[in-house]
């Protein structure tokens, strides 16, 4: 629903960039169709560190990086990006 209020709103063709959730690659793609210019980031985590079992960590492990991926149209990579902390 928010993308599909968010395609509603704007009158120009946009660049947008979401995480790697296969969902909004879906909400973008039945709002904004091939109308849009759109990438994912993804993020690379380090190996596990919590050595399985009841040790196991709940969250996942620093990343270490990240890639972008370019679903719909032609993104700018310079506009791709985002700050590993």
């Amino acid at each position: 629903m928010f993308v599909d209020d968010l395609s509603e709103r704007l009158a120009n063709r946009i660049q947008l960039t979401s995480d790697g959730h296969k969902s909004y690659l879906v909400a973008v793609e039945e709002a904004f169709g091939h109308g849009i210019d759109y990438a994912m980031l993804v993020k690379i985590y380090g190996g596990e560190t919590g050595g399985g079992g009841a040790e196991r960590r709940y969250s996942p492990d620093k990343c270490i990086g990240i890639k972008s991926e370019v679903k719909i149209g032609n993104p700018d990579p310079k506009h791709i990006r985002h700050v590993i902390r």
